[in-house]
């Protein structure tokens, strides 16, 4: 079994939450969304499901991974949205997402119910977090819960039962992601040229997001649900 790594455009790469993933023994099989070929036929060996993109919009072409998304969600099959991917999660569910533009890096913001979510123990109540937004979620699906915000995001980190968590920042991002985004024109005219990104800033976002890959591999997507049922030698 493997952990499905839905990618919706080339700044949804695993990068940093792929390379910790698999130091904990996590197999991950990339789904490019654009192949059809490459996409799974059924959930048999679904160990969990990551939907992430960077700046890729939401546009009709994704309903067939959405249609992926509510048959895993009923399957209660783990699953981390990220950036678009949180977005199209939302909407996949059942909730609402609008324009918005947020680029480059903001203070993210864990609410009271979000400092008491396992998956962000560890991780400050407000940090520096890596965002490329032009969409934000405006109503969560039915029964979900924020769990954080951005300046422009008020849903920017949320859940739904214990089997899913989704969140505008990118923890899978290094310092080649962040350096490309943090320079893009798109990114410096949307964030008004905020200015060169620290190295601290940087090296912060990835322990973070190093803290954050170690704790969906330990509490969302156990290696040892793998093999859950199967019978061992």
């Amino acid at each position: 079994m493997a952990i499905y790594f839905f990618q919706l455009d080339a700044h949804g790469t695993p990068c940093n939450l792929g390379r910790t993933l698999r130091a904990f023994g996590q197999q991950i099989k990339l789904i490019d969304v654009h192949n059809a070929s490459t996409l799974p036929l059924d959930l048999d060996e679904v160990h969990g499901i990551i939907v992430c993109g960077g700046g890729a919009s939401l546009t009709a072409s994704s309903g067939t991974v959405e249609s992926f998304v509510r048959g895993a969600a009923k399957a209660e099959i783990p699953m981390l949205a990220i950036g678009s991917g949180a977005r199209l999660v939302a909407r996949a569910l059942g909730g609402e997402i609008s324009p918005c533009s947020e680029r480059g890096v903001v203070n993210a913001k864990l609410n009271a119910v979000g400092r008491e979510e396992p998956l962000f123990a560890g991780q400050p109540w407000t940090c520096e977090q890596a965002v490329w937004n032009d969409e934000c979620v405006t109503k969560l699906p039915e029964g979900a819960k924020a769990f954080g915000s951005t300046p422009s995001a008020k849903f920017a980190a949320w859940g739904l039962g214990p089997w899913i968590v989704a969140i505008d920042w990118h923890p899978e991002w290094d310092a080649k992601e962040i350096a490309e985004c943090a320079h893009s024109k798109e990114i410096a005219e949307c964030a008004h040229s905020q200015g060169a990104i620290s190295a601290a800033t940087v090296s912060s976002i990835e322990r973070l997001g190093r803290l954050f890959a170690e704790r969906v591999s330990i509490i969302l997507m156990p290696v040892d649900r793998m093999s859950s049922g199967r019978v061992r030698d």
